[in-house]
C-alpha cells in the first residue's frame, strides 16, 4: 500500500504522549472509579471467596497425603492453584485444559511432585500428567 506524501502509519511520540496524558486525567478516572465501585467491591468479594477455599483445599489434599510435602514448598502449590484458578476464570473446555497442562508442566520442571500437581489438577477436573 502507498501512503501519500507525508503520511505515515507510526504515531509520533507527542501524539502518543498527549493521548496517554489524557486518559490519566485524575477527575475521569475518580469519576469512572465511583460509579463501578459497588459492582468492583461485589466481584472482588466472590472471586476472594472462591480463592480462599480453593487454597484451603489445596492445603488439605496436599498435607493429607502419606508422602510428605515440607511446609516451605506449600506456598509453590497454592501458586500453582492460583494459576489454574485465573486460567479457569478466563477459559473453559478443551483451551483451559492445555492452557492448564502448560502451568502443570512448568512446575513440574520447577520441581514440584507430579502426584500433588495431578491432585491440584483434578480440583479443576483437568487430568495430569
Amino acid at each position: 500500500m502507498l501512503l501519500p506524501q507525508g503520511k505515515s502509519m507510526v504515531r509520533s511520540a507527542l501524539l502518543r504522549r498527549q493521548k496517554y496524558e489524557s486518559k490519566i486525567d485524575a477527575d475521569v478516572s475518580r469519576t469512572r472509579i465511583l460509579a463501578l465501585k459497588s459492582g468492583m467491591v461485589s466481584q472482588m468479594e466472590a472471586a476472594t471467596a472462591d480463592l480462599a477455599t480453593l487454597e484451603a483445599e489445596v492445603k488439605r489434599v496436599i498435607e493429607g497425603q502419606t508422602t510428605a510435602i515440607f511446609g516451605y514448598q506449600i506456598p509453590a502449590y497454592l501458586n500453582v492453584a492460583r494459576e489454574l484458578f485465573r486460567l479457569s476464570r478466563k477459559f473453559t473446555g478443551t483451551t483451559f485444559a492445555s492452557e492448564a497442562e502448560v502451568v502443570l508442566a512448568k512446575w513440574d520442571a520447577r520441581g514440584l511432585e507430579v502426584w500433588a500437581l495431578s491432585e491440584i489438577a483434578a480440583l479443576f477436573g483437568v487430568s495430569y500428567p
